[in-house]
């Protein structure tokens, strides 16, 4: 056989026709459920008889008499492989797994398709980085298979060795530092740790049948019901309503007091009651502005709008309008064996600045500060940039967590109740929608997010929440805008928990 055919038909099984066979053993395997005995029998022979292949191919075929020539065809995939990898990682911020939020194994797919059973494996267990190393392994146990076949057939040897200690040092460096890479990607992103809750996840455990219930059994908190009944009564044109998480208890209230339910003869098991598309949950801030903005909804309530979300609005000629309807806390969370009670504006911002990493800094027990953040443009992380000002804040702290179809999605994480951790959140939020055993809420400057204190703003972060509206309102919206700045309205702000302009 011709050193061009030797290359041609050995780089195609390796690239190609090997990595097939193998794959295809595989997923036969998984498809004829591989805990039963009788699917075990069928596909170890199998196996074995791709091993005697690789084998005989080696022990049989015209072997060049260099080293390079003979074995450049085994190390091209493995070399190939080992810098697609790091190409990926690189282009991902030292992160294989993602690419702004989508899975970088999508990218790579093409590279990888003779594998589809590890390209499976890997994208549904969401454990990326298994494609690379078991697609390595393959490339070295089929070079491993060719290389007992021509020791097998006394032709082990060759000539103009030389290479072959630089190529054998190239692939060791490069899985080393692919090795090293992965290991610092995993130190650097926080493990999901049942032993410490997180504030996040509480739409979870929401009813989506009934778009403004609370589910009786969430841990007691349900639905605010006016003393009075409100004078306020809609029963037709209902305005849509959105907004921020940490509302919901305020504007679903009010939807469930005022909007009043019109019974229709085909009424049956509530399917027809029209309220229910008039109140939606977007979970977050930016996404209930994007409502907003796009004429889904008639108002919301949310915190202030960032300074992008207004850019986005100027754009398309639009200015939101902001009705104050009452006031919450932006408050600080460390756990309750953490000594520290009280922190300053200064000392807060020098934290999340980078400029303090040690709470011993602070007058605390020596310890690495684990400062978390929120997603950008969340309510809350608007107002931990105002509140940082000019002064930059610190990259924050990510997490991974399988999302669809696999791969590893790496975002920012949330705050988790660690001894050295401190984060921020909204009061009402973090104490009674998704309260968290064990946290304390820090005092700042010496005074603590009391309702009293709140409500007369001697506590520094005390913000005002919103009605947020885009374009004129119906005669209902405009109604129910000023029934919530009324007497009435802020009482029934005061029964939700919530802290009232009055």
């Amino acid at each position: 056989m011709s050193p061009k055919k030797y290359w041609l038909l050995t780089s195609l099984a390796m690239f190609i026709f090997l990595p097939l066979l193998l794959n295809g053993i595989l997923l036969l395997g998984l498809a004829l459920f591989w805990d039963r005995l009788w699917a075990q029998l069928l596909v170890i022979p199998l196996f074995f008889f791709l091993i005697y292949l690789i084998y005989s191919f080696g022990k049989n075929v015209s072997l060049p008499s260099t080293f390079l020539s003979r074995y450049a065809p085994f190390i091209a995939p493995i070399l190939f492989t080992l810098v697609l990898w790091l190409l990926m990682a690189t282009v991902n911020d030292g992160n294989f797994s993602t690419h702004k939020g989508a899975p970088t194994i999508n990218y790579g797919l093409f590279a990888f398709l003779p594998f589809f059973a590890f390209l499976f494996m890997a994208s549904f267990g969401g454990v990326d980085w298994f494609l690379p190393v078991s697609t390595i392994a393959s490339y070295l146990f089929f070079t491993a298979c060719f290389a007992v076949g021509t020791w097998r057939g006394k032709r082990f040897k060759t000539t103009k060795n030389k290479p072959a200690l630089p190529m054998l040092e190239l692939i060791i460096a490069l899985a080393v530092v692919a090795a090293v890479q992965g290991y610092v990607q995993k130190r650097a992103v926080l493990q999901p740790d049942p032993n410490h809750a997180e504030l996040r996840e509480w739409y979870d455990r929401y009813d989506y049948s009934v778009p403004w219930h609370f589910q009786e059994d969430y841990e007691g908190v349900k639905l605010a019901v006016p003393k009075t009944p409100p004078s306020l009564q809609i029963d037709r044109d209902y305005p849509k309503l959105d907004g921020a998480e940490a509302l919901i208890p305020v504007y679903a209230a009010a939807a469930n007091a005022i909007y009043r339910k019109i019974e229709t003869p085909d009424d049956k098991d509530n399917k027809t009651d029209s309220r229910w598309k008039t109140v939606s949950l977007s979970r977050a801030s930016p996404a209930a502005y994007k409502v907003l903005l796009d004429g889904k909804a008639d108002m919301i309530f949310a915190a202030a709008p960032s300074e992008e979300q207004k850019k986005e609005a100027a754009e398309k000629g639009i200015t939101y309008t902001l009705t104050p309807i009452g006031k919450e806390a932006f408050v600080f969370l460390v756990n309750e064996q953490n000594p520290m009670t009280s922190l300053s504006v200064e000392q807060i911002r020098d934290i999340y600045s980078g400029k303090i990493n040690d709470w011993k800094e602070v007058g605390g027990a020596p310890a690495k500060i684990m400062a978390f953040q929120r997603n950008q443009g969340s309510g809350s992380q608007t107002a931990m940039l105002r509140l940082m000002g000019e002064t930059p804040i610190r990259k924050p702290l990510e997490a991974e967590s399988i999302g669809s179809m696999g791969g590893l999605l790496r975002g920012v994480a949330d705050y988790r109740n660690l001894d050295s951790a401190i984060g921020y959140s909204f009061r009402y939020y973090a104490t009674v929608m998704n309260s968290v055993p064990g946290i304390r809420l820090l005092a700042v400057n010496g005074v603590a997010p009391t309702t009293e204190n709140i409500r007369n703003g001697t506590y520094p972060f005390t913000k005002d929440f919103y009605i947020v509206t885009a374009r004129p309102l119906s005669e209902n919206a405009a109604k129910l805008r000023d029934w919530f700045v009324s007497d009435e309205g802020q009482r029934f702000i005061a029964e939700t928990g919530y802290v009232p302009l009055k």
